[in-house]
């Protein structure tokens, strides 16, 4: 690598294997590196000559091998697609410093040499610099005396920005007072979360985390605890379905009664259910009709007759196709059945000599084809005869649906859908008469009705209510059982606002405010797991470090002072660091620029006797080239300086006057 002026040439050298790859951060790791190598394998003898033996100069220490763990480190996060802001930041504020004057762009500006610059272009330095570090990422610190370092330092961790301050030079760390003495063990996460939290830190949330509040699931649903405060006012009744008397009766029922009725009503629960969920439209107009006895005998027809028609057709699925060339006469069952049997018990057909059975039978084969042939044994003639069953089952089918006035099946699954619909239609009708007739006789003197299907059901809710949420004392015990367990043993003042409205509610027996109270909690639930979580990063922070914990407690942040040649051998993770700080930047070689990678910010100090334009390629080099903004120290005005004062004008005098008689 070629260098000149102090500076670097970012040309790839021949056979140079690593690529210039992300752009402008990429390309000053690789020079970056390159230069480390090059400057460590050329470091001066201990005595102060070169390599060659010949005495040279002293300049800017050269990098060593934390430099190269630091440039390795690098390019791991950029594999892993994450780069180091603060690097990125630097990378692109030199190609931009580049481009601004007039050169070529490239990776890195051929020369970290400050351009020199008019009275007219240099701004005005900056005096604040917790302001500037809010809006600049490089900085400057020109001038600054080591009081006036320590002083700064001080004020971005009052900021709260947690600052590592570094310096090749050990006792130039002196100047500046640590406070803590490592980085935290908290993640960067996990301490943009401990401070966010302790950012929106109320009293209430604090007061919140002392109390307790029972989990989610020792809240009993709203839709629960209305239908409890119903029947423990007795206003649920029109609301349940269940008339009076029918309330009334259950309530004083015995136990072993009211559970077999409950049961039954369960049963025409489940009925109903799978009666709608067959989506059939014909089937509650038949059902109510079934309920009042109406065409039981043509149901009970059609039903046996579906199902004999759907068995004979699964038989024949694997048969020969059976088809009629003429209509058959009234007994050709008979004869098809008698002849079968004789073939099954040995008999033969014969072309000449038959027997009666087959002269009887004759007429009917020739009308009937099996398989496109006339049927001549045992296996063609059991299809004819399964055919002819078929048709007039199905015959009875047809017949039978249209008394009943439900559609005829057209198919085979149309059959099938038939019969599981009759069957849940019977299936309800029977739950529904044993409803009427165990409730018919629940007690002597007070018999209750169920003239329709809609009674039916409307008897089977207000049963299965009553068995659910129990009688109105019952409702009421229940209501008062859940109020104590939320209560606790604590009085009522030690509650939550929402926790005691709970309790309230239930005993007040209003629904609406229950569930107005259940709506209240979800803020405090989620304000007592922020505390939680909360004092749980605190205590695993003030467990490690208590002067980093008291620092993140009162919104401070932290001063870490670590020697140069650590920071770099151990990047921290991201987000662990808001700024670092350099002293000695203006006696650092530039490839201690890798130390950009530690934070977002970096700042350089420029002493009061450091020139930086003149000491070759530095770190305060680098950071003035790429026209990072300065910061001077605010200076009192000079006490020695001599004081002027103007003469000010007396006022004339009024002329006295002479008394009278003087």
């Amino acid at each position: 690598m070629e260098e000149g002026a102090g500076g670097l040439d970012p040309r790839p050298r021949a056979g140079d294997a690593r690529g210039r790859e992300s752009g402008p951060l990429g390309g000053l790791v690789e020079l970056l590196a390159d230069r480390a190598a090059d400057e460590a394998a050329s470091a001066p003898a201990p005595d102060g000559t070169d390599p060659a033996g010949s005495p040279g100069p002293a300049g800017p220490p050269p990098a060593d091998a934390a430099t190269l763990a630091a440039a390795e480190q690098i390019r791991a996060r950029m594999e892993a697609g994450a780069a180091p802001a603060g690097l990125r930041r630097l990378a692109e504020a030199l190609a931009g410093a580049e481009t601004a004057a007039g050169t070529a762009p490239s990776m890195v500006p051929p020369s970290m040499v400050p351009r020199q610059r008019t009275a007219a272009e240099s701004p005005a330095p900056l005096t604040d610099v917790v302001a500037a570090v809010r809006t600049e990422s490089l900085l400057v610190l020109e001038g600054h005396r080591p009081v006036e370092i320590a002083a700064a330092v001080d004020d971005l961790a009052r900021a709260g920005m947690r600052v590592a301050v570094t310096a090749a030079d050990l006792a130039r760390l002196d100047a500046v007072t640590p406070t803590v003495d490592r980085l935290p063990a908290l993640t960067g996460p996990e301490q943009r979360e401990l401070r966010l939290l302790l950012a929106t830190a109320t009293p209430a949330r604090r007061d919140h985390s002392r109390r307790q509040l029972p989990p989610p699931p020792a809240f009993p649903p709203a839709d629960e605890i209305r239908a409890l405060c119903a029947h423990a006012d007795g206003s649920g009744r029109a609301r349940a379905g269940g008339p009076d008397l029918l309330r009334d009766v259950l309530t004083a029922l015995a136990e072993p009664r009211l559970a077999a009725v409950t049961e039954v009503a369960r049963a025409v629960r489940a009925a109903l259910d799978a009666l709608d969920a067959g989506e059939d439209s014909w089937a509650r107009p038949l059902l109510a009709d079934l309920v009042h006895s109406r065409h039981r005998p043509v149901f009970d027809t059609v039903r046996a007759a579906a199902a004999e028609a759907l068995g004979i057709a699964d038989r024949s699925r694997d048969l020969p196709l059976v088809t009629l060339a003429g209509g058959l006469p009234a007994h050709a069952h008979e004869l098809l059945v008698d002849y079968r049997e004789f073939l099954d018990s040995g008999g033969r057909a014969r072309r000449r000599f038959r027997n009666g059975v087959q002269r009887e039978v004759q007429p009917v084969l020739d009308l009937i084809r099996v398989g496109g042939e006339v049927p001549a044994d045992a296996r063609s003639v059991h299809a004819a005869v399964l055919h002819v069953e078929l048709a007039g089952r199905l015959t009875a089918v047809d017949e039978g649906c249209r008394t009943l006035g439900i559609p005829t099946p057209d198919d085979v699954g149309d059959l099938r859908a038939l019969v599981a619909g009759l069957g849940r239609v019977d299936e309800a009708a029977r739950a529904v008469g044993q409803l009427r007739h165990d409730v018919l006789f629940l007690h002597p003197s007070s018999p209750i009705a169920v003239p329709d299907l809609a009674a039916a059901e409307q008897v089977a809710a207000g049963i299965l209510d009553v068995a659910e949420h129990g009688s109105a004392p019952e409702a009421a015990a229940r209501l008062d059982a859940i109020a104590d367990g939320l209560a606790g043993s604590g009085a009522a003042a030690e509650l939550s606002a929402g926790h005691r409205a709970a309790v309230e509610a239930l005993r007040a027996r209003d629904a609406e405010a229950y569930e107005a109270a259940l709506a209240a909690l979800e803020p405090t639930r989620r304000e007592v797991a922020d505390q939680a979580r909360c004092d749980a990063l605190l205590a695993r922070l003030r467990a490690e470090d208590p002067e980093a914990a008291r620092a993140f407690a009162d919104g401070r942040g932290f001063v870490w002072s670590v020697p140069l040649e650590s920071l770099l051998s151990r990047l921290p993770a991201d987000d662990v660091l808001d700024a670092i700080v350099v002293l000695d930047a203006a006696e650092l070689s530039v490839e201690r620029l890798l130390v950009a990678a530690a934070a977002p910010r970096l700042l350089a100090v420029a002493g009061p006797d450091a020139h930086p334009a003149d000491g070759g390629a530095t770190v305060l080099g680098a950071l003035q080239r790429a026209e990072a903004p300065v910061v001077a120290p605010p200076r009192p005005p000079d006490p020695g300086g001599r004081v002027m004062r103007l003469p000010t004008a007396r006022r004339p005098e009024a002329p006295r006057r002479e008394q009278a008689g003087a």
